[in-house]
Formats: structure tokens, sequence, C-alpha cells
């Protein structure tokens, strides 16, 4: 099995890089939509740095692609906690952002599960029997939009991150659903990023900060697995390392002054963490 793995993420990086070549952006998102902008106004904001006026200056919203993701998050272990990670991956960015003082996009981040992606899940939680999780993020959500203390607001996160490993742990998932889950959420984060980064340039902060959140959940969630066989050990080694790559696209809250890769680096990663995934 291991050498089977080693076979099947050596042969998918030439195919990989032949797609992500020709994809533009480096492949479509779990709606099954290229992440093109699509003139459309954004809850999150229009372009910063004095973009264009008009239709022109609107970028494509993250939560399409989110929702999308979700979309079989009642019969698919894999897709409701890859929602799991994305919540969290938004109080992540949300609690950094608050904590640093960003009354803006922190208050944002908190309020967005509730906004696009509860409704989606909430047919997952009764099929997993696992408790709602939303009476902790709303509580988390208004400490952050009245200005609470951080020290309040980082309270209520921990009891948040509580409600949701309850309706994680609920779901009794494998190894195998784990990782899939890894890589869903990295491909949303793909999608994110790839709204958020337009020719080198950041075009829509808040896309950001959503990747940055979603990877470094992940990689959270990767460094806490344990492999029963050597097999295991080395899928979870091989999703570490592709999420690792991922991270170099958005490795902070904010984003590098310069060199922002292509989203296609974070879309590479994912495909492989799948591959690791599927050869269990």
């Amino acid at each position: 099995m291991a050498r089977r793995l080693k076979l099947l993420i050596g042969l998918s990086t030439a195919a990989l890089a032949g797609a992500l070549s020709t994809s533009g952006c480096g492949g479509e998102g779990e709606g099954g939509a290229a992440p093109e902008a699509r003139a459309k106004p954004s809850q999150h904001g229009e372009a910063e740095g004095g973009e264009a006026e008009g239709e022109a200056a609107k970028v494509e919203t993250g939560g399409e692609s989110e929702g999308a993701a979700l979309s079989d998050a009642a019969t698919d272990k894999a897709a409701y906690l890859s929602g799991l990670q994305i919540v969290r991956g938004h109080l992540r960015a949300g609690v950094e952002l608050y904590a640093s003082g960003d009354r803006e996009f922190g208050p944002q981040h908190l309020r967005h599960p509730q906004a696009e992606i509860l409704t989606s899940l909430a047919p997952a939680f009764a099929a997993h029997d696992a408790p709602s999780i939303e009476p902790a993020l709303e509580a988390l959500a208004r400490a952050g939009e009245s200005g609470a203390p951080p020290a309040e607001v980082s309270a209520l996160e921990a009891a948040a991150l509580k409600a949701i490993g309850a309706a994680r742990d609920a779901a009794r998932p494998s190894l195998k659903d784990q990782l899939l889950a890894a890589a869903k959420s990295l491909t949303v984060a793909g999608d994110e990023y790839a709204i958020a980064v337009k020719e080198g340039a950041i075009v829509n902060l808040h896309e950001y900060h959503d990747a940055y959140g979603f990877i470094d959940v992940v990689i959270d969630d990767l460094k806490s697995l344990k492999g029963a066989s050597e097999a295991e050990a080395q899928a979870i080694r091989a999703a570490l390392n592709q999420a690792a790559i991922a991270r170099t696209a958005a490795p902070t809250i904010a984003p590098p002054t310069d060199g922002l890769k292509p989203a296609s680096v974070i879309y590479g990663a994912a495909a492989r963490v799948e591959i690791a995934a599927r050869g269990l």
C-alpha cells in the first residue's frame, strides 16, 4: 500500500501540472464553477486599492463555493467534516484579527459561519445525530459585534470550538473521511484565494483571510491524526506535507507584501491530499 501511494502521488504530479496550466487559476471549485469574477455585489467589500468603479470593481464572494462544498454534508462525512473545518477557519481568522485590534474584519469573520454555512449544514447535524453549534457561534458573533474585550471573545471561541468538536465526533469519521475532508477544505481555500488574488495582487482581503483560516485549521487537524498502520501514517505525512505547501500561499493573516503565489499552489495540494486519502 505504501508503494502504491508513492506511485499515485508521483504519477499525479505531471497530470496536475498539465491540468492546472490549462485551467487558468488552477482548477474548478467544489461547486463545479471556476472561481472567476462574476460582476456581482460582494458583502465582503469591493476590490481594494482604488480599482475601477462600477461592475468592473465588483468581486465574487466565497460563500457560494463554501455552500456548494457542503451540498452533500448530510450523506457524506467528508463534506460534513469539511463544513466544520470551514466554520473553524472563519473563527480562527476572526479571533486573530479581533485580537490584533481589527474591529472591521474580525467581527465579520465571526458572523460569517451563520451567514454562509449553517443553513447548508443544518440537515447534516440531524443526519449525524450531532448537537447544534449555532448557540455557541451566535454568542461569539454577538460578542465581536458589541466590541467585547478580546479575553471574552477568546473564551467564547473556546466554547464554540468545544461545540464544534462534539458535532464532529458525533459522525465517528474514519481516517479516510478526515483526509478527504482536508482535501475539500483546501479546495475551498483555493477558491477563496483565487477570488482574493488577481494578477499577483490582493483585490479582496476578506477572502484572503478565509483562505488563511481554512488552511491553518486543516494543518492543525492533520497534525492531530494518528495512523493505525504504516500506510495510514504515510498518508497522513503526505497530506501534511501538501497542506504545508498550500500554506506558503497564505502563510499569515496579513498577506505577504510581495511574491503572492497563484491559487494553483493550493489546488494542487488539495488534489494530492485527496490522492493520499483514496490510496487507503
